[in-house]
């Protein structure tokens, strides 16, 4: 069976600072899933005010705890200052998924990764 993986990326200003953080996750977002990234993911997404994009174009299923992890760290990042956007590229079950849950009132979700960056600095 495929596990959930997460990773990260941060871009960089000049002299440094982190202009925005991409972190990418894959796999099944079930219960054990989530229970393998829900640690890392907030303290990627929800520790310091960045942008973030969460990118779900490798998720191949999310299940309800999978979109409470994702709620729960958008909500704690705007808390903080920062604003988080889902890059879902061509991921249409992901995309039906989150859209039949109304998440996308909540959290922007694009489907270009040059919209995402965009959305998260704006």
């Amino acid at each position: 069976m495929e596990t959930a993986s997460i990773r990260s990326d941060d871009v960089l200003e000049a002299d440094g600072a982190i202009r925005l953080r991409k972190v990418v996750l894959s796999g099944r977002l079930d219960m054990l899933g989530v229970e393998e990234i829900a640690l890392k993911l907030t303290s990627l997404t929800a520790i310091k005010p960045l942008p973030v994009i969460l990118d779900l174009r490798e998720v191949s299923f999310l299940a309800s705890i999978g979109i409470r992890s994702i709620i729960s760290s958008a909500r704690a990042l705007d808390q903080k200052g920062g604003r988080m956007v889902i890059l879902l590229g061509e991921n249409a079950l992901v995309k039906a998924t989150l859209e039949s849950t109304g998440i996308d009132d909540i959290i922007p979700m694009v489907s270009d990764p040059e919209q995402a960056e965009r959305d998260a600095l704006a």
